[in-house]
């Protein structure tokens, strides 16, 4: 399996370090989250949800990204066409302009950072709920539930550590049920969190179905040469990977897919 992921890693290593130097997210933290959503494949797609890219962001999480730190990492104008409406979703009021700003997360080197700057977010409400710093395991929780109901299965986890997870999120539940269920039986809150966050002594969390393919067809090539699907970032030497995720690494499954976000 290490021979597998070794030329994959080669570059999206180089491009996570940078990720993290920008943004303050651990290095390790960006591997195993880039491991568990798409096996470092900068042009995963879901099958059944808008998930795409390396760090699988669904279409609303990426637009809220983009509008908060798209200026900061050399995508102001593009960020500045992304509005919030009464209800609360980010819109762009030009269809070619909203999916220019989409077919980013295919350029795996500003998904990286953005992946560090969602880590930076989700770690202060996992922060302010729990009254503790989050552990890594908890902040890819966050990732994968969103920060809120990552709180809530933490907190759900220490007060009622049997209870079932389907019941609390019966979406994620019904996208995956290699999470939520062991074949008929519903897993508890205790265990979907030891799932999550690899306290069961599992490596990471199965994904569901992922499609690996071309990005969008004939993207336009962006500034600086990159087009979707094409890797790039700076000329620098590999990251060194620390003990503990080269043993997660040589320990991966390939990705069966992750469809728990909403479309």
């Amino acid at each position: 399996m290490v021979d597998a992921v070794i030329p994959r890693l080669a570059s999206p290593a180089q491009l996570l370090q940078s990720a993290a130097d920008a943004t303050g997210a651990d290095f390790d933290y960006l591997v195993r989250t880039a491991a568990r959503e798409s096996n470092f494949d900068p042009q995963a797609r879901a099958q059944s949800s808008s998930a795409a890219g390396m760090f699988q962001f669904i279409e609303q999480t990426w637009l809220a990204m983009m509008s908060r730190h798209g200026a900061a990492h050399g995508q102001g104008e593009l960020a500045a066409q992304i509005t919030r409406g009464p209800d609360g979703r980010f819109e762009v009021a030009d269809p070619a302009t909203k999916r220019e700003i989409l077919d980013l997360r295919f350029d795996p080197a500003l998904a990286s950072r953005m992946a560090g700057e969602l880590a930076a977010e989700n770690a202060g409400v996992l922060r302010e709920a729990l009254g503790r710093e989050p552990s890594g395991g908890e902040l890819y929780a966050a990732h994968f539930l969103g920060a809120g109901n990552a709180a809530r299965l933490i907190e759900t986890a220490e007060a009622s550590p049997a209870a079932r997870a389907d019941t609390l999120f019966p979406a994620a539940a019904r996208a995956n049920r290699a999470i939520f269920f062991d074949g008929a039986r519903a897993r508890s809150v205790s265990e979907v969190l030891g799932a999550l966050t690899g306290a069961d002594g599992s490596p990471v969390a199965p994904p569901e179905t992922l499609v690996s393919g071309p990005a969008p067809e004939s993207p336009p090539v962006q500034a600086g040469g990159w087009r979707p699907g094409a890797w790039s970032g700076p000329g620098r030497p590999v990251a060194v990977l620390s003990p503990g995720v080269i043993e997660l690494l040589a320990s991966l499954d390939a990705p069966r897919g992750r469809d728990d976000r909403e479309a």
